[in-house]
């Protein structure tokens, strides 16, 4: 499937992974299983009751950050804000020394300021969004080549990763969708049996997985990011899609992430973004998802049409069913969109009780899922 060139590309790729591999064996991950140490706390209920609104609602934020290294403007907006977590992007990346250097001061500030260490998220596809390289040329002959992929989610859990937003289950059941670039499968079954086995590395290597984008791009010709899409695919097609999404779940995904695009079929009304029959009724209801449903990125999104302005969109969003939401861009911005959350809170019982809610849920998979590094406990 591969021609010569892109082989050779692929066996330079290969060695440069196994020399970062080897040199990150002499300076061990500061988040390696060895080091950690569990979290002792009452109970999340009990804790929640008596921490700040803010606190609580950082833990309903993802956010990105804009560089390399941890800047003094950069954390000092962090503290304010404590969110739950940080996505990473290819403006964070340099090399794997340096992400490791990163996220390392990204847990210490987090730790020291919620309490918890952050989700690290990194939009690294199979064959799709590009972020650090890695993950590339996985399909050298038409199938997987599982050693490539084992060796780099075990980088990436090493830098410092903790939640991989993969993998997708946008099979393109139109032929022109315009996410068929980023799907590696010809057919259904494939993908399945692929996101099983790829989930199940992540989890071997202490990495949360993240199916995307729930109901399913698939569905549309266009891409969401840049323009409000409708999907008018029949009840037929998107129980076919929702299928890619109970079975990811079903071995092991732990994060769901949800599509901006309306879905007529479903709700005539609302994005899926807004939409309580999608996020509530068909996620968690229908397909049994217990775990963390987040949103795709709010900050940049055609949601400000009409008047909704992003504070509005996030609010909207959390009242639909998601526990977290994501503001990837101007970190400056999210801290003016957190003050009028945080007021919202301080007014309103019912929003300040979702809040709560999900603050519950992330906290309890923080207990499982990220131990605090014994270097952050004793960090000064």
């Amino acid at each position: 499937m591969k021609n010569e060139t892109t082989m050779l590309f692929f066996n330079k790729a290969f060695l440069s992974s196994f020399l970062v591999i080897l040199s990150l064996f002499f300076y061990p991950s500061p988040l390696s299983k060895e080091v950690t140490t569990p979290l002792s706390v009452p109970s999340v209920a009990q804790e929640s009751a008596t921490v700040s609104n803010a606190l609580i609602l950082g833990q309903n934020l993802l956010v990105g950050i804009p560089g390399l290294d941890l800047d003094k403007v950069t954390a000092d907006l962090l503290r304010e804000i404590k969110p739950g977590g940080v996505v990473l992007y290819q403006r964070n990346f340099r090399d794997f020394t340096q992400l490791k250097n990163l996220i390392q001061s990204l847990q210490s500030l987090a730790v020291k300021t919620t309490g918890y260490p952050y989700y690290i998220m990194l939009d690294e596809e199979p064959e799709g969004a590009l972020r650090t390289g890695l993950l590339k040329n996985i399909f050298p002959l038409g199938y997987p080549n599982w050693k490539k992929i084992n060796e780099d989610i075990r980088l990436l859990a090493m830098t410092g990763i903790n939640v991989e937003l993969a993998p997708l289950a946008d099979f393109p059941f139109l032929p022109n969708s315009f996410i068929s670039k980023r799907i590696p499968f010809n057919n259904q079954e494939d993908m399945m049996t692929f996101n099983r086995s790829f989930i199940q590395i992540m989890k071997q290597n202490n990495i949360q997985a993240t199916v995307k984008h729930f109901p399913g791009l698939g569905m549309l010709s266009d891409d969401p990011h840049y323009q409000v899409v409708t999907s008018s695919s029949t009840i037929e097609t998107i129980e076919k899609s929702m299928k890619l999404f109970r079975d990811a779940i079903q071995g092991g995904a732990t994060f769901v992430m949800t599509s901006h695009a309306l879905y007529d079929h479903l709700d005539k009304e609302n994005l899926a973004t807004f939409s309580k029959v999608i996020v509530t009724d068909k996620l968690q209801h229908e397909l049994g998802f217990e775990g963390i449903i987040i949103t795709d990125d709010i900050s940049d999104m055609p949601l400000s049409i009409k008047g909704l302005n992003i504070a509005e969109a996030g609010i909207k969003a959390l009242e639909a069913g998601h526990h977290m939401i994501l503001y990837s861009h101007q970190l400056s911005r999210t801290k003016r969109v957190v003050d009028v959350l945080l007021l919202k809170a301080g007014q309103d019982n019912a929003f300040l009780e979702l809040l709560t809610h999900n603050y519950n849920r992330i906290i309890e998979n923080k207990q499982r899922h990220l131990p605090i590094p014994a270097q952050l406990l004793e960090y000064e």
